[in-house]
């Protein structure tokens, strides 16, 4: 049996591109959900508009929209770059 090179991503590199990516992508989603917010709050019923809601909303908006947008790229990814089949060889 051959060993094959991994296509796995270990390493402080792809731990860090990760983090600055996360982070980044947090900082976005906060701004797009405090605008989001800012424009229907008036449309909102008044049980919505109360503190604790919107603190909710600014918190948990962006960690949710991060969360879909790592299933999105490795969703996206495995269907540009689908691992191929190794199939062992009987010697």
């Amino acid at each position: 049996m051959s060993a094959r090179p991994s296509t796995a991503r270990l390493g402080c590199g792809f731990i860090l591109l990760v983090v600055v990516v996360s982070c980044t992508l947090l900082a976005l989603n906060g701004l797009i959900v405090l605008n989001v917010l800012e424009s229907v709050q008036g449309s909102l019923p008044l049980l919505f508009r109360q503190q604790r809601w919107m603190q909710a909303y600014v918190f948990l908006g962006p960690v949710l929209m991060l969360v879909v947008q790592w299933w999105a790229y490795d969703v996206a990814i495995d269907w540009l770059w689908p691992m191929r089949q190794t199939t062992a060889r009987k010697d």
